[in-house]
């Protein structure tokens, strides 16, 4: 049966790779018979083929700006930043308009060192990357064998982020980075005969929803942005790699869980009791709905965590996970961390905790006609917990139900997801 693993490209964001790199090994999961890589994804291909995993790993805990780019490069491309950065800004985008890109000098020296020739090609596993022809965009697969003459000019041209970088130009031709045609070619390892693909993305929705659920492709992607293509923060990209492990983990269901991770565990008891609930205040909502015709649906909570999941079917594990989610969200909580099903019900409970008593501070000392004003002013973990609070002590109702219902369906969700798991302590 032939393997093949799919890298797709995001410049930094690479160290994600590793990361899931990482968890396949562990797992057992890690042979392959061929490697396909666009871009940054490329790099990592050919050092995979060369068995350098322990270089790869150096190469991002050691990867700065200037190993790249022999210039400026803004830390984001916010106006406070550039303001403040002009002079080496302008020093730059005069290098670019007279280049038509960046200077990249120093990522020629960076391919050089971390691509072996030798290793390469004296590895039995077969390799391919992808450029894109800067005229139309079509695609460029390159072999093991065209590798032999230009190795280090295709892993650039794989790379080259038009418009930012350069187009390079081989034998003639110009070409610029892989994923103008296609940036993760699941397509193209399955023409080429494999039978298991693992494909890894680095954004979270999928290029190519087609190959989802099926048993023969992998698809391992975070489920939440990570940062822009050349970050060169190594906390953010620390974090990346701890992402790529866990999401890799949950994939072959050694973790639970979607966005956030957890240890295994049963679905608990009260979340039976939840489902009931939930599909109730499913109808509770669509017969609320007379002021927004968006909400005419039975389903509200559910197309609501879809698109929060970008997914296009819930299971009820995926409910669950959905709606931990959101709150571990509203709670701030750490997206890397690993946390065991006892220790974020704690965190949530916690957290919650002030709406279950009765001297909980839901009414502002203010008049009648401010209180629209007053609401309107909260964000939404303050109203699932106004609205917690009327679930133990209804007197106390700031916000009516069919409000609730109307504006706030999601919150009134994860506020009676709240209220069951308290009853539940």
């Amino acid at each position: 049966m032939k393997r093949t693993l799919v890298l797709s490209g995001g410049g930094t964001k690479g160290i994600y790779e590793f990361g899931v790199l990482q968890a396949l090994k562990e797992i057992g999961e890690d042979h392959f018979d061929k490697v396909i890589g666009v871009s940054v994804g490329s790099l990592n291909a050919a050092m995979i083929v060369q068995n350098d995993l322990e270089k790869l790993e150096n190469m991002y805990m050691h990867l700065s700006s200037d190993k790249i780019v022999n210039g400026f490069v803004p830390t984001d491309m916010s106006f406070k930043t550039l303001l403040n950065e002009r002079e080496e800004f302008f020093s730059q985008l005069h290098y670019y308009m007279k280049e038509h890109g960046i200077d990249i000098s120093p990522f020629y020296d960076f391919v050089h060192y971390y691509y072996d020739p030798k290793k390469f090609f004296e590895s039995k596993m077969d390799f391919s990357c992808v450029a894109a022809t800067k005229k139309d965009h079509e695609g460029v697969f390159v072999t093991k064998e065209m590798m032999k003459e230009h190795g280090e000019d295709w892993l650039i041209a794989s790379c080259s982020a038009y418009p930012a970088f350069p187009v390079k130009e081989i034998d003639g031709n110009e070409y610029v980075d892989g994923g103008y045609y296609d940036n993760c070619p699941i397509d193209y390892a399955l023409r080429d005969g494999a039978d298991e693909v693992v494909a890894i993305e680095m954004g979270p929705q999928t290029l190519h929803p087609l190959y989802e659920n099926h048993a023969m492709i992998h698809m391992i992607h975070p489920k939440a942005p990570l940062y822009d293509f050349l970050c060169f923060d190594h906390e953010k990209m620390e974090k990346a790699k701890k992402l790529g492990y866990n999401d890799t983990m949950k994939h072959y269901k050694r973790y639970y869980g979607f966005r956030y991770t957890f240890e295994r565990f049963p679905l608990p008891v009260y979340f039976h009791e939840y489902i009931r609930e939930f599909l109730i205040t499913e109808m509770d909502i669509k017969n609320a709905t007379s002021i927004n015709e968006k909400l005419r649906s039975e389903h509200v909570i559910t197309d609501r965590l879809m698109e929060r999941m970008n997914i296009s079917r819930l299971t009820d594990r995926l409910y669950f996970y959905g709606m931990l989610d959101a709150l571990m969200e509203l709670c701030e909580m750490d997206d890397a961390k690993v946390y065991t099903m006892k220790e974020a019900r704690h965190t949530i409970l916690a957290s919650f905790a002030p709406c279950a008593y009765e001297d909980y501070p839901y009414k502002p000392s203010r008049s009648p006609g401010e209180f629209v004003s007053y609401v309107s002013t909260l964000d939404k973990k303050a109203i699932v917990m106004l609205i917690l609070h009327a679930l133990f002590y209804p007197d106390h109702e700031l916000i009516s139900e069919n409000v609730r219902n109307t504006i706030y369906p999601f919150e009134s969700a994860l506020a009676k997801f709240v209220y069951i798991m308290m009853k539940h302590i």
